[in-house]
């Protein structure tokens, strides 16, 4: 029994210490993402200077705060790379002040390698909401990546605080 309960002990300061580890490693702060409109709207509000759209492996560029406000003042509708850019945009400013989970971490690379392969050498037919890229997976390198709307769909939850 005397080594159950110092089993038990062991197991509580396990779990214990593992909840301290994980709420510091995303710092101190607690905040609230914000969506695409908040940035395209604060510039002063941005935590960078230039911001890196793409993936170094299939294409990229790097934007400054201008750049990208203007970017992202083009309207989304009818062409979903900005609606992808957009959320990009603000998941990444997000994630300079705010946890991000593994989830979001990871839809914001497929959401650089979408862009690489839909934004950076697409030719001027607009991605449609009801298109192959949008709706999809795409085959790239040896792997795939989900469908546009897959990756927006997660990127727009955790910008809107729902994740």
């Amino acid at each position: 029994m005397r080594y159950l309960t110092k089993i038990l002990v062991l197991t509580a300061c396990l779990i214990a210490l593992s909840g301290v580890a994980a709420a510091s490693s995303c710092g101190s702060n607690e905040c609230t993402p914000k969506s695409p409109g908040y940035w395209k709207n604060h510039p002063e509000a941005w935590p960078v200077q230039t911001i890196t759209i793409g993936n170094t492996g299939y294409g990229y560029k790097t934007y400054t705060v201008d750049e990208a406000i203007a970017i992202m003042q083009h309207p989304v509708k009818g062409d979903k790379v900005y609606t992808m850019f957009d959320a990009l945009i603000a998941a990444k400013l997000n994630g300079v002040n705010c946890c991000q989970s593994y989830d979001v971490k990871n839809k914001i690379k497929e959401g650089d390698l979408w862009m690489s392969m839909y934004y950076f050498d697409k030719d001027e037919t607009p991605i449609k909401a009801s298109g192959f890229a949008w709706q999809n997976r795409t085959k790239v390198g040896c792997g795939e990546i989900p469908g546009g709307e897959a990756i927006y769909m997660t990127l727009d939850a955790y910008n809107n605080g729902l994740l």
